[in-house]
Formats: structure tokens, C-alpha cells, sequence
């Protein structure tokens, strides 16, 4: 749509890092997890989730699964909602490392133009 204007934020990534606690500002950051179903990208990512969690590192994991019974239940498995269920992902990883929060994304990501 042509009338739709991006919005800056009017806090910075580092000022959000300084409120979040983080000496120098913490900049937030997505880590994508792929690999075949079963591979322990799940297990990985909660893995890594707790961890960070308990150094004070604000993280939150993304998984496929879980996706898909809320933002993204209305998809199917076809290469077209494949697609788009990656981009969506892609789009809430970003507002989450933006926010200041290492975002952990555990999904299967079929389409190398899409990781």
C-alpha cells in the first residue's frame, strides 16, 4: 500500500539496552536454528534460552510448533505457506531483537532463499 509510512521509534536500541539493565545498552539479535524435523533445534534453542535467561540476558525462542497454532495456524505446508510462514517468523525476530531481546527461532526453513 502506497499510504503506509514506516514509523521510527523515538527510543534507541541502546536506550532500550540502558532500561533493560545492560551496561552500555544491550542490542538485541536473532539466531536461527534449521535443520530437519527432529534434528534438537527446539531443544537447542530452550537450551540456550534458559541459559541466557539466567546470565540476564533477556531471550526469547520462537518455535515452528508453536507458530502454528497462533500467528500462523491459518498456513498450511505448501512452498507458498512455507514461504510465508518463514517470513512472518522473520518479521517478529526482528521486533524482538530491535526490542533488546535475543530472539531464538527453531524452524525447519526449507528454502535457502529464505533463511
Amino acid at each position: 500500500s502506497t499510504n503506509v509510512v514506516f514509523q521510527k521509534h523515538h527510543v534507541s536500541r541502546d536506550k532500550r539496552g540502558q532500561i533493560m539493565g545492560q551496561k552500555g545498552g544491550f542490542r538485541g539479535c536473532t539466531i536461527w536454528f534449521t535443520g530437519l524435523s527432529g534434528a534438537g533445534k527446539t531443544t537447542v534453542s530452550f537450551g540456550v534460552e534458559e541459559y541466557l535467561c539466567l546470565h540476564g540476558i533477556p531471550a526469547y525462542a520462537l518455535d515452528g510448533d508453536n507458530i502454528r497454532h497462533g500467528l500462523n495456524k491459518n498456513l498450511g505446508f505448501s512452498s507458498q505457506d512455507r514461504e510465508e510462514n518463514i517470513r512472518r517468523v522473520a518479521e517478529v525476530a526482528k521486533l524482538f531483537a530491535d526490542s533488546g531481546v535475543v530472539c531464538l527461532t527453531s524452524f525447519i526453513s526449507p528454502y535457502a532463499k529464505d533463511r
